[in-house]
């Protein structure tokens, strides 16, 4: 599991012959584990020696006994993918930052008449969101459904290939939220608003998991946040990270995916959990989140050592 942001591209030729290929959560490529420069190319392999016998195609061969893979050609979201797996380890620890959920997020959690009170008053505010948004944000709503890392990559104007740390902390964030969600979701198994409010008419889904927290809210608010612990970042565009966090969040409630307590409860545990990986305890516990984020500010600052390994 894990978020990784992709890209899409298609070829096609006038005599009729075409194929595209597209991706999106994975590694962060055309396809799985790719970038877009690496994506598939055409080929037409003519096997038809020359007169003079050179052969048809380039065959030369490299040495490569003891060589090891080098460090630098790590794609960004698998790095993120090994910090991820310390995250995870560490689920004693970040497992119980739900306690700082309070009855503004939980207030559906019980079978007391307040509880209905609280779900039914939810499910109003959704359908008044599905008559007055939902048409106006769809392409939105689409686009942020497997792609709402590529937002944030806009924001920082974050092209292919730059910042390399930069890019794996965006790619931790989501994974590690993702891990957390999927945990959280586990705990409360929320139902979606859909199989309370059929007449909510969802455009797809809904996703195949409980609704509390919402995963969006979750990554996107510890997306905004870890990078708003850059200086540079956080001077230049931090108060429209966290914006476009919470509008994502809220696009989720504008399809009728999510009821506006999911959205705030996973604002709530991302903070959480921020605020113990930045700590002492936190960077201990995940060392290679830890030098990712070092790296990444010193990206910012352009100090990091050409060719060193920064993961």
């Amino acid at each position: 599991m894990g978020y990784g942001y992709g890209y899409g591209y298609g070829y096609g030729y006038g005599y009729g012959y075409g194929y595209g290929y597209g991706g999106g959560q994975g590694g962060g490529g055309a396809l799985k584990n790719m970038p877009l420069e690496l994506a598939p190319k055409p080929w037409t392999l003519d096997y038809t020696p020359d007169l003079s016998g050179n052969p048809d195609l380039p065959q030369g061969q490299l040495p490569g006994a003891g060589l090891q893979y080098p460090h630098n050609l790590w794609d960004p979201a698998l790095v993120a993918g090994l910090a991820a797996t310390e995250f995870a380890a560490q689920i004693t620890t970040w497992g119980t930052f739900d306690t700082v959920l309070t009855p503004a997020e939980l207030g559906w959690n019980g079978s007391t008449s307040s509880n209905q009170t609280f779900i039914t008053n939810e499910l109003n505010y959704l359908l008044a969101l599905m008559a007055d948004d939902r048409d106006r944000y769809m392409p939105e709503i689409l686009a942020q459904a497997e792609g709402a890392p590529l937002y944030w990559f806009q924001l920082l104007n974050l092209g292919a290939g730059e910042r390399p740390a930069t890019n794996a902390l965006i790619n931790f964030a989501q994974r590690a939220g993702e891990i957390a969600a999927l945990h959280f979701k586990r705990v409360y198994a929320r139902v979606r608003p859909s199989m309370l409010c059929p007449g909510l008419l969802l455009p797809f889904g809904p996703p195949r998991h409980p609704a509390f927290p919402s995963g969006h809210s979750l990554t996107g608010h510890l997306t905004s946040y870890l990078l708003k612990e850059i200086t540079e970042v956080q001077n230049s565009v931090g108060t429209e990270l966290v914006w476009l966090a919470d509008r994502v969040a809220k696009n989720r409630e504008r399809a009728g995916l999510h009821y506006p307590s999911d959205s705030a409860g996973g604002q709530k545990l991302a903070q959480a959990i921020e605020s113990w990986l930045v700590s002492t305890a936190g960077k201990t516990a995940c060392p290679r989140f830890a030098k990712i984020l070092l790296s990444a500010q010193g990206e910012a600052t352009a100090v990091t050592a050409t060719g060193s390994q920064w993961w």
